[in-house]
């Protein structure tokens, strides 16, 4: 296990249903198999359980599927021994990719719960993106899905060599979804990360697909859009039975230069 401890940085080791550090720094893992090491909260941050629901019951449509695979083809095309996916989710594109040793982290605990309970092939952690519990140079490969891309983590928890995935909405994405819910619909703003690492490869990736109306409607409640759209917009929704949608999305892939 290459986990570390959050609060001293020595490695964690499995005892019975705890994680513990030499300095016995104690980390219990919950039913389902994830570990928390974000500690107890007032309230928990992350994506809420609804959320995680429309989520879950979106991708499982396999409208997103062309993405996981071309993740899953980009990853592959060299070995990979340690994988980490930074905002995990509920791990629908971290169990396809590639590793031996694999572990997502996410701050919501809902997903991370599901992520545990439906994917056997990595561990999967609550915790910050900007405070890996993981060493210097120990991954071979991490990926970021929509997410903020944590610069500086990523470049340390990188091998000299390691490869790093960064997907985000292209310009069109879920366009004619934007047309429904707004009178002006808007493109989305489509801005590389800044990373202190080398950009080799951007792919635009496209499909269309249909949705019915429970697609449509988890669709429109995992995205921020569930919290931005008027009264107006939302009963246009309603209204509309099936639509078909674009999907876009830039995929870049950067390496750490070796040392």
């Amino acid at each position: 296990m290459k986990l570390i401890c959050p609060n001293c940085g020595k490695p964690l080791s499995r005892t019975g249903r705890s994680a513990v550090c030499e300095n016995r720094h104690c980390f219990d893992y919950a039913k389902s198999g994830y570990l928390n090491l974000l500690g107890p909260q007032k309230k928990d941050p992350g994506d809420n359980a609804e959320m995680v629901k429309a989520r879950t019951a979106f991708l499982s449509t396999g409208a997103y599927a062309f993405l996981r695979e071309t993740i899953r083809q980009m990853l592959e095309s060299e070995p990979v021994q340690v994988f980490a996916d930074l905002g995990c989710g509920e791990g629908y594109y971290t169990s396809a990719c590639p590793g031996e040793e694999k572990y997502g982290f996410d701050l919501s605990r809902p997903a991370v719960n599901y992520a545990a309970k439906h994917d056997p092939s990595a561990s999967y952690v609550i915790a910050s993106i900007f405070h890996l519990p993981l060493p210097d140079e120990s991954c071979d490969a991490a990926m970021t899905c929509f997410a903020p891309a944590a610069a500086d983590e990523i470049h340390r928890i990188l091998k000299p060599g390691g490869r790093f995935v960064f997907v985000q909405p292209a310009e069109d994405h879920l366009f004619e979804l934007k047309q429904v819910l707004y009178d002006t619909p808007y493109q989305n703003t489509v801005t590389p990360p800044a990373l202190p690492l080398k950009e080799e490869s951007c792919t635009m990736i496209r499909n269309t697909f249909t949705a019915d109306r429970t697609a449509l409607h988890a669709l429109f409640q995992m995205t921020p859009y569930a919290y931005h759209t008027s009264t107006d917009g939302i009963e246009r929704l309603n209204r509309i039975g099936s639509l078909q949608i674009t999907a876009s999305f830039a995929v870049r892939l950067y390496r750490r230069e070796s040392n």
